[in-house]
């Protein structure tokens, strides 16, 4: 608009000269109306001469805004004491953020090797189990892909999504049956406790699949003074773990190991050194949890099993284990100069399936290092036989119940008797004693009636005596044949 009106100035002006020279035979009308326009013509530009150099200052203004942002944010410049740009040694330019970028990058790879392949985004149909034990086939879809790369007997392992507040835990191990694009049919690959079957069958939005367990490592716990503090980092990035948890029995233990997790590479205070090294000493701390950085007094260098030895030099700082960092110091090598506390590491591939642990030496054999699948399954045949231990058990408790009830009422049946033979026998015994009695008498009534008989016997023998002598006196002799006679 501005343009169009300094467009029609000229054109003004040009008639305003004309009118003017036409009214130069004498004043008339056209005299006066030249002059009034030559007038507004001049005012009018005077006026849009200054609209227009305003404009130009102001944009002249942004413009210098503008490349002075531009220069601050892409080359890191800011304007100095004498108007000139310089380098602002408080940001950094678009050239040095696109190689710390690269750089976060490697190390963002770098950490996030302790997932492994995994696929953020799947929907998860549990298999259904049957009352008597039999597995029908779940489905695994893994979105925003046409295809994935999982061969048919791989073994996945499945996590719910949802944070840990909102009960997000780890759903079991699966192994694959068949694979038909991105939709993956799959049986759990360890038994299921109904424990199982009632976390599978909750709702479950989102899951993430990884074919490996997650590697435990300090770095993707790490996190660098600067982030905690809010400003700008320079170090690693700050990289928030997973947590996996039962929804109320086992809240305590994991706000504590949360706190374990919190707590990595924090300096322990010089005072306490004496204790840890006392403590690993005696085997109550565990070793490879405190950690020393120490300066090296003189040139040295630590041998390596198999390898060819480190160099230090004067002044170089390095890191180690508490126990070989005090052994570099009671040697006079080196001096500590910090210690920190790292948490224990946990390989959750190896606490499930187990290792083989090799020892140091030659000939040794290798230590087989059973996982919980294992000794879950060591467990189950275990309660199956304790199980069925204490049904029979159980079974003979209550045949020898029944025998002891029948030993009851038998020893009842003979203590009943026993009463009545004991009142058999208190009579018994009062008839013996009646018997005894009437012995007695009879007895002597038999002794009476014998001195009685005696006394008889004698006077009979006495009468029969006399008798016979009567009967002798009065009676003739007997004849008596003579001899030879028949």
């Amino acid at each position: 608009m501005e343009i169009v009106l300094l467009g029609l100035i000229p054109l003004v002006l040009l008639a305003g000269i004309v009118l003017f020279a036409v009214g130069t035979r004498g004043w008339n009308w056209g005299t006066i109306t030249a002059a009034v326009l030559v007038l507004l013509a001049a005012t009018g530009f005077t006026f849009l001469a200054g609209m227009l150099a305003q404009r130009e200052r102001a944009w002249r203004e942004i413009v210098g805004g503008y490349q002075a942002a531009l220069a601050r944010e892409r080359d890191a410049l800011a304007p100095g004491g004498d108007g000139r740009l310089v380098p602002d040694r408080a940001r950094k330019s678009l050239e040095a953020l696109a190689a710390d970028k690269a750089r976060w990058q490697r190390v963002r790879s770098l950490v996030e090797t302790w997932r492994g392949r995994h696929w953020e985004k799947a929907a998860f149909e549990p298999p259904a189990v049957a009352a008597n034990g039999a597995i029908a086939a779940g489905r695994l879809t893994i979105e925003d892909v046409d295809k994935v790369t999982i061969n048919e007997g791989a073994e996945l392992y499945l996590f719910d999504a949802a944070p840990v507040e909102e009960s997000g835990r780890f759903l079991g191990a699966f192994s694959v049956e068949t694979v038909n694009g991105n939709v993956l049919s799959i049986v759990p690959a360890l038994p299921p406790t109904p424990a199982d079957v009632t976390l599978w069958r909750a709702p479950h939005e989102e899951v993430t699949v990884y074919e490996n367990l997650p590697a435990d490592r300090w770095m993707a716990f790490h996190r660098t003074a600067a982030a905690e503090a809010g400003q700008d980092p320079d170090g690693s990035a700050t990289l928030p773990g997973r947590r996996k948890t039962d929804p109320e029995d086992l809240l305590k233990h994991l706000e504590s190991r949360l706190q374990q997790v919190r707590q990595h590479a924090e300096p322990v205070p010089e005072e306490e050194w004496p204790r840890l090294v006392e403590g690993l000493a005696g085997r109550h701390i565990l070793p490879g949890i405190y950690w020393a950085t120490v300066r090296f007094k003189d040139t040295h260098a630590l041998p390596r099993p198999g390898a060819e030895p480190v160099e230090f030099v004067a002044d170089q700082t390095a890191t180690f284990d508490l126990e070989t960092a005090q052994k570099l110091k009671e040697d006079g090598v080196a001096e500590m100069i910090a210690v920190e506390r790292r948490r224990p590491l946990a390989d959750a591939q190896t606490a499930l399936r187990g290792t083989d642990y090799q020892p140091t030496g030659e000939g040794k054999e290798p230590i087989r290092i059973d996982g919980t699948a294992f000794i879950r399954r060591m467990l189950e045949a275990d309660i199956v036989a304790i199980t069925e231990t204490t049904a029979r058990l159980k079974a003979a408790r209550e045949s020898a119940d029944g025998q002891l009830r029948l030993q009851v009422r038998e020893g009842d049946d003979l203590e009943s008797d026993r009463r009545l033979w004991q009142a058999d026998a208190d009579a018994a015994e009062q008839v013996a004693e009646r018997f005894a009695a009437r012995l007695d008498e009879a007895a002597g009534e038999l002794e009476t009636v014998e001195t009685a008989v005696v006394e008889l016997g004698r006077e009979f023998a006495g009468a029969s005596a006399l008798l016979a002598g009567a009967i002798d006196a009065r009676a003739p002799p007997p004849r008596r044949p003579p001899q030879g006679a028949p």
